[in-house]
């Protein structure tokens, strides 16, 4: 059977269909509102073999479980890079995060791919609906934070020093960007800041770091 001209579906439908879908919005990413990254705290200057903070480091680790939360929030999420449970190796970033899970209830999560790969954890934190809108905490390895910061959409982080402990990475999206803007910080100078010097924290006050 033949079809007529009036059967015919009419050449410009499949036209119009296309433009109508490529009029709805793709998805977007759950971008987070803000994210805080941090190396570990201090280390022994030659500690081979010995994979856990310095009794100083742990000291700067109690005083950041108060002033993140006093400074720039509580947060909602708290990841840490890679470490082998069997022979604790890399370790640091999770010790550096246990006071600041204790002070807040958020429990820390460990991103265990990251040692190959922390620029893909970047990007999951960024397209993940359960970030979305979150204040994201992260512990990283100094080598490594260049690629993170890359998956987060910061592509030109400097290098970390082997042995700088100091500075604050805050990353600040606008709603449903995945391009923020960044603030450099130094935890010295925060802690003579008055978010901290009046935080109220469930952890006790101890010595700053000198």
């Amino acid at each position: 059977m033949v079809s007529s001209p009036l059967t015919q579906r009419p050449f410009w439908i499949p036209i119009l269909a296309l433009l109508i879908v490529s009029l709805v919005p793709a998805p977007v990413a759950a971008i987070p509102r803000q994210v805080i990254l941090l190396r570990h705290a201090d280390k022994l200057a030659s500690g081979d073999g010995d994979y856990n903070l310095s009794p100083e480091g742990f000291l700067s680790a109690i005083t950041l479980g108060r002033l993140i939360p006093a400074c720039f929030g509580a947060p909602t999420h708290i990841r840490t890079f890679f470490f082998n449970p069997e022979t604790s190796k890399n370790a640091r970033s999770y010790q550096s995060a246990v006071p600041l899970a204790v002070a807040s209830g958020v429990n820390i999560t460990v991103a265990q791919s990251s040692l190959e790969d922390s620029f893909q954890d970047g990007q999951a934190i960024l397209g993940q609906p359960a970030y979305a809108n979150g204040n994201v905490v992260l512990f990283w390895e100094h080598r490594r934070m260049p690629d993170l910061a890359r998956g987060l959409g910061w592509p030109s982080m400097p290098p970390i020093g082997a042995m700088d402990f100091d500075q604050i990475f805050v990353l600040r999206y606008a709603k449903q960007s995945p391009l923020p803007q960044v603030e450099i910080l130094s935890q010295r100078k925060l802690f003579d800041a008055p978010c901290f010097q009046q935080a109220r924290s469930p952890l006790p006050a101890v010595p700053l770091p000198r």
